[in-house]
């Protein structure tokens, strides 16, 4: 292996992916964080610190830090005689910041008695964000089934620390020894062992997919759309078949490439959101007191934890989703009116999706009253994240996806993505504001009334807020202006 072709391909992807200020922010926060651990003091109870640490991990199992392979890499970087595990290396490698951040932000500032301990802190903190970064890039790359297996190895680790911490490598980052030291290390080294390597020579020689030697529906192309929908006459009938009918992409997993299947998405993801509604109900009632002092405080977490993971995945999917969209089919009528259409569909599409999440919490308030509170925050995600998502998207720079299912550049982490991320943090603690007082009012009877009070106009307040964004973006005069900002800057990201 060649340390300075490793380092020139690690420093390429370094650069593409991350902003100096977005670095120096990074580097800040982590100052500020240490110096303030200097006068810390160790507490007793790190129950906690522990259960983010394992709602870290699963955000982590969702799709933080996995690996893409760009355009441009396909057509120059392997077009050398370049060790395709070299490439793996350095983009895994690359890719670590975001784990690092979250890991290391959660953790830094815990005190420590003596030199000895940071560096077993520091080298827990390496190990577990490199098994995470490498679990997620050969997990992008591999086949499904794959896909699976790399994140239950992910949500495994999530689960340990959250139930059982001292089972978990994650266990180090709080209490640092060299038996954690070894263990995430080893952790780390079999993540590297599983990668997909006969999958990394196909990507070398074969990225495009043209030696395929038949694809998956019968034919050799490596990214062909099975089944097209039928687009109707109108501009809505147009947009409510695209969107309805959305793409789903299916790596095979060998040298057939990648599948783009059109898929109706009321068929696919309404029964597995009903279902995964249906598991968060019957855990509701069924949880264990495991590492909770009592059955409300049992409640009140996995109740907060299933809305907060609702909103991450319909946010992700919706930002992974303006990747397909083509601006020529915007330029076909007039841009606004195609997009205010699409927002409106997409916001039909998300408030029937979402809507076994209203009624399990409508029906979970029966033995826990204040999970009825979040019903109307459920329906304030699908009044604004369609339209918020694809602008907060395409002001943080997301790349498009395009010529045999490949992104055009790598997404880059910047100061407007950490403002992004900041305001979509603001938006979710404001839309559970009112189940967090109805649930403290439970607690404090003296102050129940007017807590109660205070959650009700919260959540007429969020609910207001968000069909007057509803209607900005799709009916008000304004919407035009909106939709125009938002062509200009998909086209200066590189969309056509």
């Amino acid at each position: 292996m060649n340390a300075r072709r490793l380092w020139k391909i690690f420093r390429l992807n370094f650069r593409m992916m991350y902003s100096r200020w977005f670095l120096a922010f990074i580097a800040f926060y982590f100052a500020m964080t240490f110096m303030a651990s200097v006068s810390a003091m160790r507490t007793e109870d790190y129950a906690p610190l522990f259960r983010y640490l394992g709602v870290i991990a699963l955000l982590l199992a969702g799709g933080g830090g996995s690996l893409t392979v760009v355009k441009s890499e396909v057509d120059f970087v392997f077009s050398t005689p370049v060790n395709p595990l070299v490439v793996y290396i350095a983009k895994t490698a690359a890719s670590t910041v975001l784990a690092l951040f979250l890991f290391g932000a959660a953790t830094v500032y815990l005190p420590r008695p003596d030199v000895i301990s940071h560096v077993e802190y520091a080298a827990s903190l390496i190990f577990n964000t490199a098994f995470f970064a490498i679990t997620a890039g050969a997990s992008s790359l591999a086949s499904i089934r794959r896909r699976i297996l790399y994140a239950a190895s992910q949500m495994a680790v999530a689960a340990v620390t959250i139930v059982k911490p001292e089972l978990s490598p994650l266990y180090g980052l709080v209490y640092p020894s060299p038996f954690y030291v070894a263990y995430s290390g080893a952790a780390a080294a079999l993540a590297f062992l599983a990668a997909p390597r006969n999958l990394l020579k196909e990507l070398a020689t074969n990225a495009y997919g043209v030696f395929a030697p038949r694809g998956p529906a019968g034919g050799g192309d490596a990214a062909r759309v099975v089944g097209p929908a039928r687009i109707g006459p109108t501009p809505w009938r147009a947009v409510w078949t695209t969107s309805v009918n959305g793409v789903w992409r299916m790596r095979s997993g060998g040298s057939e490439g990648v599948v783009v299947r059109r898929v109706n998405v009321f068929k696919v993801y309404l029964p597995l959101s009903a279902a995964v509604a249906a598991v968060y109900y019957v855990l509701l009632r069924l949880l264990p007191e495991v590492g909770f002092s009592n059955a409300s405080e049992a409640s009140f977490l996995v109740t907060l934890l299933s809305f907060y993971l609702l909103w991450w995945v319909f946010a992700t999917s919706a930002d992974v989703d303006l990747s397909g969209e083509r601006l020529w089919l915007s330029l076909a009528i007039e841009p606004a009116r195609y997009f205010r259409l699409r927002m409106f569909a997409k916001a039909v599409i998300a408030a029937v999706l979402l809507a076994p999440w209203a009624a399990v919490y409508v029906l979970a308030s029966l033995s826990y009253p204040p999970a009825a509170r979040l019903a109307p925050a459920v329906a304030a995600l699908a009044l604004t994240l369609p339209a918020a998502s694809w602008l907060s998207a395409a002001y943080s720079g997301w790349p498009q996806i395009r010529d045999l299912d490949l992104p055009q550049s790598l997404f880059r982490f910047t100061l407007r993505g950490v403002l992004t991320a900041f305001l979509y943090f603001m938006f979710i603690i404001w839309l559970g504001v009112p189940y967090i007082l109805c649930a403290v009012s439970m607690d404090k009877p003296a102050l129940a009334p007017q807590l109660l009070s205070a959650a009700d106009v919260a959540s007429v307040a969020s609910l207001a807020l968000s069909a007057a964004f509803f209607y900005l973006t799709t009916y008000s005069p304004w919407a035009s202006s909106i939709w125009g900002w938002f062509v200009n800057k998909l086209s200066e990201n590189g969309y056509v």
